[in-house]
């Protein structure tokens, strides 16, 4: 007898950029996993933060945050997994090559993962929204975010540089030459570039192809079809409109 699918609580795809990285994990792997919506910016429930909202939130789990996976351990026993590294961390254990074989390099990529998950705020503050297609806005552009898009092309130069070295072998176009969960960590942000015209800021050659292959990464593709289907607005995460 199979075990149940594991279910992934995820927030609306237009907006949910931590809700992409473990759903693009498990879909990088050919998991089978039910998607659970929490659907926020419906007319019942018009915005984040709100009591109806904070109500939903709580089916994700205890502390009501998307994302969260949901593993049936026993019959009518079900194991909660939440943040976004926690769920690839807890898939690695099956499936390790979410992580690179030498333990060097996968050290550096639990590193730069940390880093994606706890810093990079100026870059950030431009909230993942597919349905933006904004030109070049100045005025949101300052040396912080300028800062983050140049260390992000650093490290992205860095990694793609050397894998390219392989001359093809193993090299799929990711960072570590196969997709890692450190892809999955930098998804969020190719989708950021895309939408606020921040793309040419990235400084590289090899850069400038990662961003590139990310974004036509048939996963990736399919997030954001997924994503246009969406009609839902939630005001927390959108940006003020242009000048």
């Amino acid at each position: 007898m199979s075990s149940p699918v594991p279910k992934l609580y995820m927030l609306n795809r237009n907006y949910s950029s931590w809700s992409l990285r473990a759903w693009l994990a498990m879909r990088a792997l050919n998991i089978e996993l039910e998607p659970v919506m929490l659907i926020v910016g419906t007319k019942e429930i018009p915005d984040l933060g709100l009591p109806a909202a904070n109500e939903l939130m709580l089916r994700a789990g205890p502390t009501s945050k998307v994302p969260a996976l949901h593993v049936e351990i026993a019959p009518g026993k079900t194991h909660i997994i939440f943040e976004s590294l926690a769920i690839m961390e807890y898939l690695a254990e099956d499936y390790p090559s979410l992580w690179p074989a030498d333990r060097y390099e996968r050290a550096y990529a639990r590193s730069l993962s940390s880093e994606m998950a706890t810093g990079f705020f100026a870059v950030r503050n431009y909230a993942m929204n597919l349905r933006e297609h904004r030109r070049f806005q100045p005025e949101l552009f300052n040396e912080r975010v300028a800062a983050d898009i140049k260390r992000l092309s650093d490290i992205w130069e860095e990694l793609r540089s050397k894998a390219a070295q392989n001359k093809g072998k193993n090299d799929e176009g990711f960072l570590f030459g196969t997709f890692t969960a450190l892809d999955a960590m930098y998804a969020p942000i190719m989708f950021r570039f895309n939408s606020y015209d921040l793309a040419s800021k990235v400084e590289g050659e090899h850069a400038q192809a990662y961003m590139r292959h990310m974004l036509q990464y048939g996963p990736m593709k399919e997030w954001a079809a997924l994503a246009s289907q969406e009609t839902e607005i939630i005001p927390r995460d959108e940006l003020p409109l242009p000048l």
